[in-house]
């Protein structure tokens, strides 16, 4: 008997030698997998584990930071925090984290294009036979028609319309993600400028009058070093010598209170530019004379609302946040929908028995899981009321914007007057100051008098300082409740130098009046990134 060529391939299939099923493979091989998962617990670091990450985190906070080779203007500084601080930096990661979420949630509007392949084999043939269910008897003998090993493969498209639809305001709402979180990201910058620029005058404060308030200390503690040598010689009055003492020590501790207060203003502003908290640094002294002047807005208090209410990130984000309590509604009632399934795709089997071992097909089918009809209504309940929460939350927003702005203005207008008065008051207390010293009632005054009068003179300077610094802070948290945003749209490059000029153009402009007329599109000004790169 001669067999032709294709039963000869058939026959040489069937008895090619299959790998036989080993059953205690298998379940070694299980106990293996189950004894590995059951073994994964979770243990504490080590005290070497955190010493080493400490170690780590310490190399990378100040690493590829621009130096600091001069005296630290007030401009560099706000740069400065813009490009190292890093909450700031943390919220611009968080911002590319949400945009990635945003184009990732894009893809899934895209159908399913499924590739697979594989190999399948068996320790015995697939055979099977027939029986007549009228007579009961064998009708075939037994058979097969599928190899023992084959090599599988197909490539498929999938595209379900009701997936697309949630997929679509899924991508929506990822997409007002990104923004609530750009938003916030202005929210950081505004705030970190307002406590900068804050921070900078109370430290510049305590860098001029540090050099006063010393000389005028170690003369304090002379003279209560050399009160208590008179008491204890008995050179004095009991009574008289402890008062005496009394005044000296009241005069050291104020002013010993005044220099470690001066100090933590410094500490402060070192930590918003991320500078080594050791690092000794100047900052560019100012005359009195050439201070900044501080620039009230010459705008109704209309026109200030409207600016807010057009700025303000909080503002924003809450808009946003209603856009997507908007699509959840939407997405809850979609999913009452039946799900409609499109398939199409090829199909490849290397089974010798088939008559055509590669096809093409294509297919449609609806389905849906009943039990979702009932919790439909709750859901759906559920997304309106988080929608009504998001405007409830955008009205409360709203009227907090009005009532910050009206305090914002009032509390700068107060701190104006104040600073006013204090520089009136100052004046008269330097002249006061010149004529004592100067006059012949020098001689005759006393070590305790001499020094209440210099005291004297040194606070009211520093009062005066302190009123300045205190309407920079009342300007910047005017500026913070409009919304106003540090930086342009766009620059050249985010060195240090660049941003600062940057921001000194932006706040001359507010020094002279002019304020954004309202509100761009972009929410976020590019602040170059600040940082973002190099410490990535």
């Amino acid at each position: 008997m001669t067999l032709s060529t294709q039963e000869f391939a058939m026959a040489e299939n069937h008895s090619r030698p299959t790998p036989r099923f080993n059953p205690g493979l298998l379940a070694a091989a299980i106990s293996a997998v189950w004894l590995t998962g059951c073994s994964l617990t979770p243990s504490p670091l080590t005290q070497q584990e955190r010493q080493s990450q400490i170690g780590l985190d310490q190399s990378q906070l100040f690493k590829q930071q621009e130096p600091l080779t001069a005296p630290l203007t007030l401009y560099q500084a706000m740069s400065r925090a813009l490009k190292y601080n890093l909450d700031h930096r943390v919220k611009m990661m968080e911002r590319a984290v949400a945009e990635g979420q945003a184009t990732l949630a894009r893809f899934d509007l895209l159908p399913e294009v499924v590739a697979s392949a594989g190999y399948r084999s068996r320790d015995n043939f697939n055979a099977s036979a027939s029986r007549s269910i009228s007579t009961g008897r064998q009708s075939l003998e037994t058979s097969t028609s599928q190899d023992r090993s084959r090599y599988l493969g197909d490539l498929s498209l999938r595209w379900n319309i009701l997936d697309f639809g949630v997929s679509y305001f899924r991508a929506q709402q990822e997409g007002n993600k990104a923004l609530v979180t750009a938003e916030s990201r202005r929210k950081v910058s505004h705030n970190l400028m307002k406590d900068v620029r804050s921070a900078y005058w109370r430290a510049l404060s305590a860098q001029r009058m540090t050099a006063k308030i010393q000389p005028v200390l170690a003369e304090a503690r002379r003279a209560l070093e050399l009160a208590s040598q008179a008491e204890a010689e008995k050179l004095r009055a009991p009574l008289e010598a402890l008062r005496y003492r009394k005044s000296l020590l009241e005069i050291v501790r104020r002013l010993e209170g005044l220099l470690e207060q001066q100090q933590l203003a410094k500490a402060e502003l070192t930590g918003l530019i991320n500078l080594p908290p050791n690092q000794d640094y100047q900052l560019a002294d100012v005359a009195a004379g050439a201070w900044p002047g501080i620039a009230t807005p010459q705008l109704s208090q209309e026109q200030l609302d409207e600016l807010a209410l057009q700025l303000r990130p909080e503002l924003r984000q809450e808009m946003y946040q209603t856009r997507i309590g908007s699509a959840e509604v939407k997405k809850a009632m979609l999913r009452l929908l039946p799900g409609v399934e499109v398939q199409l795709g090829g199909n490849y089997d290397s089974n010798s028995y088939l008559l055509n071992q590669s096809w093409g097909e294509i297919g449609t089918q609806i389905s849906k899981n009943l039990f979702e009809l009932l919790s439909a209504p709750q859901a759906i309940a559920t997304a309106e009321t988080q929608e009504s929460l998001a405007n409830s939350r955008r009205l409360a927003a709203h009227m907090a914007i009005l009532t910050q702005v009206r305090l914002a203005r009032q509390q700068l207008a107060l701190s104006e007057n104040q600073l006013k008065l204090t520089s009136e008051l100052d004046d008269i207390n330097q002249q006061i100051h010149h004529h004592v010293l100067n006059s012949e009632l020098t001689e005759a005054m006393s070590s305790l008098e001499r020094i209440r009068t210099s005291v004297d003179s040194v606070l009211s300077e520093l009062q005066r300082h302190q009123s300045y610094a205190d309407s920079q802070d009342a300007l910047g948290k005017l500026y913070v409740s409009l919304g106003f945003d540090p930086l342009p749209a766009t620059m050249a490059d985010d060195s240090v130098d660049t941003l600062a000029r940057a921001i000194e153009a932006i706040d001359q402009d507010w020094a002279q009046g002019r304020f954004p007329s309202q509100a761009t599109d972009d929410p976020t000004p590019e602040t170059a990134n600040a940082g973002q790169g190099e410490h990535s």
